[in-house]
């Protein structure tokens, strides 16, 4: 069965662009190209119309000829028996319907059918396999042969897809010869029923559709050729822009890279300032030391010196200790005040970074979008879009470094005024001990 559809397969695949050829040679005028100009489009299908139905109501008129219907008879015999032979089921399940309908040498002929298909796709490619291949066509033409009294196609139809299953590939297969066939003969019909007057107007119209389809495929070459221009000018504008991302992606790199070299010096500058106050605040703190020491024996020496002033010189003392733990906790208070100040300033490092991520995912966003866009409008306005953020970018950057310098301008200014105050009153100490 299945060498059997390939069989019928191959003819229907041969056939097909004689069918096809003959087909659009008779039917080429029911669908003209159309032409260029709306009103001359419209004249020419107005004038083809009445032409198809001046030809077909005199077809309608004509009685076909005997010979004519003999072989459109053979032609319908032909299709029944291959819409019979699309329904022939791949193993016989049940026969009681079969032989109800079709009597028992159909059966008969049906099993012998199905059991040399067996026997021959076993046989694929064997030497006996053109004499399995004749006995085959020989046993569906003796089926046939048997159906041929039923003149009711469906209810053969029904029968055989009720006595087991089909193959549906091989049932397409040959419902597409059918359908060929039946198309053949409309095709055929038609033919024969034309008169010379009407083939040679049938020939005429054929030739002005072909003159049109050729003047449509030179137009269509021509707008293949425009379109592959304009495709050509479209990859040479993304390459360009392709290049120009890379290069705004580098240039971003660039500054990234310049931006955390200055918060690298920045935070250089601030760790060797607060190394450097501390090393002063000790310096100070050494020298207030022993500056108390130095008190403390000139208060000895003044004791044994001066008893009667004892008591003036004991306040005196307390006085300086009360200073010196001032000085101490005003130190200290100092150094809160810096450390605070360090804090902020990493908070600030720590926010300007999350700012630089979103501006890099934002800009990861924008590059996509970019390579998608064709339009001229589209690719400037993102290009406006870009060098806005790169110009808060770099006002952002701008107010960082502002605000660190502003920062240090004013460290410095609160350095130089407390070592006015220290000097100040060092100088107000040294008189008091002149006049005492």
């Amino acid at each position: 069965m299945c060498r059997f559809i390939c069989r019928f397969t191959q003819i229907h695949k041969a056939a097909v662009p004689i069918l096809h050829q003959e087909i659009m040679f008779e039917f080429s005028v029911d669908s003209p190209a159309p032409p260029a100009d709306p009103t001359a489009e419209a004249q020419l299908a107005l004038e083809t119309k009445l032409k198809l139905n001046a030809i077909a109501g005199v077809r309608g008129k004509k009685v076909i000829s005997p010979e004519a219907q003999h072989i459109i008879s053979v032609l319908d015999e032909c299709v029944r028996k291959i819409e019979v032979s699309a329904f022939l089921p791949c193993e016989l399940v049940h026969s009681e319907r079969v032989t109800q309908e079709l009597r028992d040498p159909a059966v008969e002929a049906l099993r012998e059918h199905l059991k040399l298909c067996k026997e021959y796709s076993t046989l694929w490619g064997s030497r006996n396999e053109e004499t399995m291949e004749l006995a085959v066509k020989n046993s569906l033409r003796n089926f046939l042969r048997h159906v041929k009294p039923h003149k009711e196609v469906e209810t053969v139809k029904a029968v055989l897809q009720e006595a087991g299953p089909v193959i549906q590939k091989d049932q397409k297969a040959v419902q597409e010869v059918a359908v060929w066939l039946r198309e053949y003969r409309a095709v055929l019909k038609e033919r024969l029923m034309a008169t010379p007057q009407e083939e040679r107007e049938r020939r005429r119209l054929g030739h002005e559709a072909r003159n049109r389809q050729q003047h449509n495929e030179e137009l269509l070459q021509m707008l293949e050729g425009k379109v592959k221009a304009a495709t050509e000018h479209r990859d040479t504008t993304i390459c360009k822009k392709d290049k120009e991302i890379e290069r705004i992606k580098d240039s971003l790199h660039q500054m990234q890279t310049e931006w955390e070299q200055t918060m690298a010096q920045v935070q250089k500058k601030t760790e060797e300032q607060h190394q450097l106050d501390l090393k002063n605040s000790e310096v100070k703190r050494l020298q207030l030391l022993e500056e108390g020491n130095q008190l403390r024996t000139q208060l000895e020496n003044l004791t044994k010196q001066h008893r009667e002033k004892e008591a003036t010189l004991l306040k005196k003392n307390n006085k300086l200790e009360t200073e010196i733990e001032n000085w101490i906790q005003k130190y200290d208070a100092e150094m809160e005040e810096k450390q605070e100040r360090v804090e902020q300033m990493r908070e600030m490092y720590e926010e300007e970074r999350a700012k630089l991520r979103e501006l890099q995912d934002l800009f990861s966003v924008l590059e996509l979008e970019y390579t998608q866009i064709m339009e001229e409008k589209r690719r400037e306005r993102e290009q406006k879009e870009k060098e806005e953020q790169e110009r808060e970018m770099r006002n952002k950057a701008s107010v960082v470094i502002q605000a660190l310098w502003r920062g240090y301008r004013l460290r410095k200014a609160l350095k130089n005024q407390s070592q006015t105050k220290k000097g100040k009153k060092g100088k107000k100490g040294t008189k008091g001990k002149k006049k005492k």
